[in-house]
């Protein structure tokens, strides 16, 4: 394997060592078991417990009847924003969206300051119009190539795909006046998450982005989720005072990064798993942006990330002790637990782990395109495990065994919720991700004290269980 491109970037507002100035508020949240906190809502807006959708080709929701989310739906007819009746200046932010196919919205800070919502799932060179950006500002006064300005694209693209809950996270600072009323300040995005990832920081906006609620500037105004565009559903919504920056200190080293820009690399390295530190994992990134990781000591697909490669500045640094690197997108967690095993009974416990003497790996080889085939043996099962890209939409794993014993099973998911959409498909967790099974696959969901399994019947020789991870 070639050597990793590896880059030294400065971060300009990478910190450590921060001193709080003021304790923290408690969250305030906003009711969605009616529309009450919400000034005439029109039609378009409507209650349910939760939504489903077909992420390849939905463009319109399937409620479920209830209360804890509201869904957009936009018709014919005149379709309205969502706008607060509480007023708000110096905020910070929190909700969960979930797109439609296509679908475009966004969240109005004051009415008047736009944080991009859209269907940007699989974009590599996200725009200001992509999910997370600050939408453009616009004049129509000046030449058509023109009209358009001071838009700010997010840093990374780590939107997920129609139908699942991604969260945004917003630290908005109004803008300021003086005494006669005139601005001193403009208002700015202190910083925006995009389901857990940094896309925005220190983002300021001279004015009202385009299609504003309000064309003033003022210290206070509503919160306004954009409802004329698309079909889209938000849920968690909450607020609370924006407290004053914590006095930051220089981290001093700049971080190393690996990047997967040009093509493909894999990168072995311990990695932390909870309150674990696994130490024979080895990453997979790819230009996609679809990256993973895989435990080489129980054959176990851990966790998935779109975004960026890895932080291994913990490899380098201080002569590299903690031999750590770190995802640089959004993280979905998968399973620690290896992905094969014998069930002698439907109640029986899928084990942690496999145990040392019974597992021995083989390493693994890679194919013109270098994805990783991983070969080991287990209890005298032959297994080959590969995992390839479905280029940016997510991840396909194919699991051949040799001498496979009676009861063997491949858990393709564990979570609290699987939500069986039809025709093989699967959503996993609170709408985390997804997964696609092979055509004519036959699955079973159990029931376990600790929440619900995914299992799929594992034959040798015969054919090989394959399915996908769409996230």
């Amino acid at each position: 394997m070639k050597k990793a491109t590896i880059v030294l970037v400065l971060l300009a507002a990478c910190f450590a060592g921060q001193t709080a100035v003021a304790q923290q508020a408690e969250w305030t949240a906003i009711p969605l078991n009616a529309l009450d906190a919400f000034s005439k809502p029109g039609k378009n807006w409507a209650l349910a417990a939760d939504a489903t959708l077909d992420y390849a080709s939905g463009t319109a929701f399937t409620p479920i009847a209830g209360t804890g989310i509201v869904i957009n739906t936009v018709g014919a007819a005149s379709n309205t924003h969502l706008v607060t009746n509480t007023q708000f200046g110096d905020v910070e932010l929190e909700l969960e969206f979930m797109m439609a196919k296509t679908a475009n919205s966004g969240v109005f800070l004051q009415g008047r300051y736009e944080v991009q919502l859209f269907d940007s799932w699989q974009k590599a060179n996200p725009s200001f119009a992509d999910c997370g950006g600050i939408y453009q500002r616009w004049n129509e006064a000046l030449p058509d190539d023109q009209k358009g300005y001071q838009g700010i694209a997010p840093l990374t693209n780590v939107a997920k795909a129609p139908g699942l809950w991604q969260k945004l996270s917003i630290k908005f600072h109004a803008p300021k006046f003086n005494a006669k009323g005139e601005k001193i300040q403009n208002a700015y995005f202190e910083a925006v998450y995009l389901n857990g990832v940094l896309v925005q920081q220190q983002a300021a906006v001279t004015g009202p982005t385009r299609s504003a609620y309000f064309e003033d500037e003022k210290p206070e105004g509503p919160l306004v989720l954009q409802g004329d565009h698309g079909n889209v559903a938000f849920r968690n919504i909450r607020y609370r005072p924006l407290v004053p920056a914590a006095k930051m200190e220089d981290a001093g080293d700049d971080p190393i990064l690996v990047t997967a820009d040009g093509k493909p690399y894999l990168l072995r390295s311990f990695l932390n798993y909870g309150d674990k530190k696994l130490t024979h994992v080895i990453s997979a990134g790819y230009p996609t942006q679809v990256n993973y990781s895989y435990d080489l000591k129980e054959g176990a697909l851990i966790q998935v990330w779109r975004g960026q490669f890895l932080d291994v500045t913990d490899m380098w640094h201080e002569r590299g002790e903690p031999q750590l690197a770190k995802p640089l997108g959004a993280v979905t967690t998968l399973s620690d637990a290896p992905a094969l095993a014998v069930l002698g009974s439907n109640d029986m416990a899928w084990p942690d782990s496999v145990p040392f003497d019974d597992f021995h790996n083989k390493g693994y080889v890679l194919d013109a395109n270098r994805y990783a085939t991983y070969e080991y043996e287990c209890k005298g099962m032959q297994v080959t495990d590969k995992i390839s890209t479905q280029q940016a939409a997510g991840l396909t794993r194919e699991i051949a065994v040799t001498n496979a014993p009676a009861n063997l099973y491949c858990r393709v998911a564990a979570a609290g919720i699987i939500q069986d959409l039809g025709k093989g498909l699967y959503a996993i967790g609170d709408k985390a991700y997804y997964v696609q099974l092979a055509p004519g696959t036959k699955a079973t969901i159990r029931q376990m004290p600790n929440g619900r399994e995914l299992l799929l019947p594992v034959v040798s020789g015969s054919s090989t269980t394959a399915y996908s991870i769409i996230w």
